[in-house]
């Protein structure tokens, strides 16, 4: 990975989108351009209020949470269960399609 963020590298935590603004300042990608994979509310709505697009990692006791609701782009189960990265970047995954501008290719 070419940059890597924690919490204790950023004075605001989640929701706010510090955290997110500064991985796509290091980065020198806009915003616009970024998809964050996150699992929990919280998250999404740090990267919804950094203006990136994000897929949600959901797993059995976040499934009912509206992420949607929150303006979620995509739902995947998460890692634990089978999913792995080729879901996300392979061919027919979700991120190349969020890319193209579908949103939730998968539902």
């Amino acid at each position: 990975l070419d940059v890597i963020i924690a919490g204790d590298d950023v004075s605001k935590k989640k929701p706010d989108p510090e955290i997110y603004n500064t991985a796509a300042d290091r980065l020198g990608v806009p915003n616009g351009a970024c998809v964050v994979i996150e699992d929990s509310v919280v998250g999404l709505r740090a990267a919804k209020s950094a203006e990136m697009r994000c897929v949600i990692t959901y797993t059995e006791q976040t499934v009912a949470e509206d992420f949607y609701g929150f303006g979620a782009d995509a739902k995947l189960l998460d890692f634990s269960s089978g999913v792995d990265v080729s879901d996300l970047i392979g061919e027919g995954g979700v991120l190349p399609e969020l890319l193209e501008g579908k949103r939730d290719p998968k539902e």
